[in-house]
């Protein structure tokens, strides 16, 4: 009987995670983060659809037309050997996949599961408890108490394209403000590492040396990668490296900096060489940069192999969203400094309590879940049966 309750329950677990839909709209009593904007009621775009917005993002905003969010130029060139120039902005297709699984699991709508008063009601605009709206997570200027942003709010909760076109707004503030990796080059996958990292947050907390991290961790694969044991720009390599599915994309194998090169207890890495390290903690072996397929020569620069596709499941963890760990959607540049969203408040699953200077990430890790998280869930799940069962 034990092992029966405990099956159900983990099975119980796991529809429930995969199913998770946060929607903390404006009108929701249980929107105490100040969202701004009102769930939109929307049809989420199939893989296809998503394959061909994600094709139009992809080329920037040289092909968006004027009804777009105004996105600056991207620096380019680190004399190394480039001299340092000005160009359109133009993002990886890999990049922006990942970070759109990372963030939301391609999920602009879906059928509101949390606050309780959204429950039941139609797919509606996916907003996380600390106001991130939509595939893009966008956060800053989406609150009552923000500046009016450089965007249409409104869109942002209603289009997916435009909520991507934001992001890389975004992703492009980013880029401008952290130093260089690499030459800087827009078409290279791994000179975004930065940039990434940015994305969700320059600081401590995001550092690869961050010391609650395992120190010989591999690469983040999704669905054994446990929430709190990697930054968010690892889950987002590994997110590029394994697909869900070979209809999502063609996995690559992003290189990783060195950790001696970023050095420890820095929010704001220095400039760094090409990455090269096969791993995120080692550089026993090594791997060649990735020319995104989309804005290079097909994938792969000097050699290197492209791997098939996870093919298996979709992550059992991470096939729900980040719902709170979301990109900050300030208009204009953040100085190099941290997310200017809520402060950071703890992951769950994590044992060891950090050192002051590194603080724990914002959010509440949604699209972080892992196994371990889920047989926790079902054992209080189990526990909750076994009360019941008592009671009868």
């Amino acid at each position: 009987m034990k092992r029966v309750l405990s099956a159900a329950a983990t099975l119980f677990a796991l529809e429930a995670s995969a199913q998770f839909c946060p929607s903390y709209t404006l009108s929701s009593s249980g929107n105490t983060g100040s969202c701004a904007v009102e769930a939109v009621p929307g049809t989420n775009p199939t893989v296809t659809q998503w394959q061909v917005i994600f094709d139009t993002v992809s080329k920037g905003p040289a092909a968006w037309g004027t009804n777009a969010p105004t996105v600056s130029n991207l620096g380019t060139g680190c004399n190394n050997p480039t001299p340092p120039m000005s160009q359109v902005a133009k993002f990886p297709c890999e990049l922006i996949k990942a970070i759109s699984m990372q963030e939301s699991s391609w999920n602009q709508f879906c059928a509101p599961t949390t606050p309780a008063d959204q429950r039941g009601k139609p797919a509606q605009t996916i907003i996380s408890f600390d106001c991130g709206y939509g595939v893009g997570q966008v956060t800053s200027g989406m609150r009552s108490f923000d500046p009016t942003p450089a965007y249409d709010r409104s869109r942002v909760a209603s289009d997916a394209l435009y909520n991507l076109q934001t992001g890389m707004q975004i992703l492009t503030d980013k880029w401008r403000v952290t130093n260089c990796v690499g030459d800087n080059q827009p078409r290279i996958v791994e000179h975004w590492y930065t940039a990434t990292w940015a994305y969700n947050g320059l600081s401590t907390t995001n550092n690869p040396n961050n010391p609650n991290f395992p120190s010989t961790r591999g690469v983040c694969r999704p669905g054994s990668c446990p929430s709190g044991s990697a930054p968010y720009q690892e889950r987002v390599w590994g997110w590029m490296e394994f697909a869900p599915t070979a209809n999502h994309w063609r996995g690559i194998r992003p290189a990783y900096p060195r950790l001696s090169d970023i050095g420890a207890g820095v929010s704001r890495p220095p400039a760094l060489p090409d990455p090269s390290c096969a791993t995120p903690t080692s550089c026993v072996t090594t791997r060649t940069l990735n020319v995104s397929e989309c804005l290079g020569d097909g994938g792969v620069s000097d050699g290197g192999v492209v791997p098939p596709v996870d093919a298996g499941r979709p992550d059992a963890g991470q096939s729900t969203p980040d719902a709170g760990a979301a990109a900050d959607a300030g208009s204009g540049s953040d100085a190099g400094l941290a997310d200017a969203g809520p402060a950071p408040t703890p992951m769950p699953f994590i044992l060891q309590a950090p050192p002051a200077s590194y603080p724990l990430a914002k959010g509440c890790g949604c699209g972080s879940i892992d196994g371990s998280s889920l047989l926790a869930l079902a054992a209080l799940l189990t526990q909750a049966a076994r009360r019941r069962a008592k009671k009868q």
